[in-house]
């Protein structure tokens, strides 16, 4: 089984620094584009613009970001790497997912395809299977772009992860060879400038204690 990426214990933070963080890794600055983020769901969703219904959406993007930091403070400090504070990086790194995106969209109508020939086909060919396997992606973003493309991707659906531990339940011989082939996790490792997976190994799950916890 590949091994996974060393990082340091939790609450030790993600290593010495030289200063307090600067420029757009502060904490302000990543809570505002949270709220942004959400205030501009809440705008396409919702399809209003009358005043009542924009102050609402701004009280539950502010309110969803507040809430999610008093969830979330403390339990993921120092357990990922942490991001570049280059703001050359952080507009690469756009750039790069911009172009990860249509890759994303061709694999899931592949997949779909897949899907449909399953369900349609006489005999339903299908072989699930629950595996599990680790990876060198050691960023939170990176981990989480990762569980929610496999999820994305008919077929495939990320059934737990933590610690740069995947389990993944595969519908079909054809799906679990694309999850070992690995291109997705190589996509994303570019996105953020990571250490690409040198080979994927999977690990079947047959018994409850096998599941990491």
């Amino acid at each position: 089984m590949q091994t996974p990426p060393t990082r340091p214990p939790s609450g030790s933070g993600p290593g010495p620094r030289s200063g307090p963080r600067l420029g757009w890794r502060r904490p302000i600055f990543r809570r505002g584009a949270q709220a942004t983020v959400l205030f501009g769901l809440w705008l396409v969703l919702s399809g209003e613009f009358a005043v009542e219904f924009l102050v609402l959406g701004v009280l539950a993007a502010v309110g969803g970001v507040a809430v999610s930091e008093l969830l979330f403070r403390g339990t993921h400090e120092g357990r990922f790497t942490p991001a570049p504070e280059s703001v050359s990086w952080l507009l690469r790194t756009l750039v790069r997912f911009a172009l990860y995106l249509p890759w994303l969209a061709y694999e899931v109508v592949a997949a779909n395809v897949h899907v449909t020939w399953l369900v349609l086909h006489p005999r339903l060919p299908i072989d699930p299977s629950l595996v599990r396997f680790d990876t060198s992606l050691g960023s939170e973003r990176g981990q989480v772009l990762l569980a929610q493309s496999i999820t994305l991707t008919p077929g495939t659906v990320t059934v737990d992860a933590s610690d740069g531990v995947f389990v993944v339940h595969c519908l079909s011989r054809r799906s679990r060879d694309g999850l070992a082939e690995g291109s997705i996790q190589r996509k994303i490792a570019s996105v953020f400038e990571e250490t690409a997976p040198a080979a994927i190994v999977l690990s079947d799950i047959e018994e409850p204690d096998q599941v990491p916890r």
